[in-house]
């Protein structure tokens, strides 16, 4: 008989293999693929640098604006209201025929 163990490891690694070949392998790098035809390098091409101009302008006075000043808004005084205090609700205790718990 084989152990208990082994029958976990054979069972888990079919499975493991199974599984790999539904995914198609991602895990695995494709090999390179070989070009049809051949082709020569790209040219290098290199390029005299050329010369930049520096040209400088002459600097320019920054305006000082001064800012409007703000309207002065005046507020109305709300004076407080009386409140009447309202009589106490007394909810009821179950039973039939008013409110109650959400019984059946």
């Amino acid at each position: 008989m084989v152990g208990r163990v082994l029958k976990q490891a054979i069972i888990g690694t079919t499975l493991f293999g199974v599984l790999a070949a539904l995914t198609g392998c991602t895990y695995l790098m494709p090999p390179e693929p070989t070009p049809l035809v051949e082709t020569s390098p790209p040219k290098v091409v290199r390029r005299v640098p050329v010369e930049q101009k520096i040209v400088r302008r002459p600097p320019v006075e920054q305006k000082v604006v001064k800012a409007a000043p703000k309207r002065v808004v005046k507020k109305k005084v709300i004076e407080p209201v009386e409140e009447e205090s309202a009589p106490p609700v007394i909810a009821p205790l179950g039973g039939s025929g008013g409110g109650g718990g959400g019984g059946w």
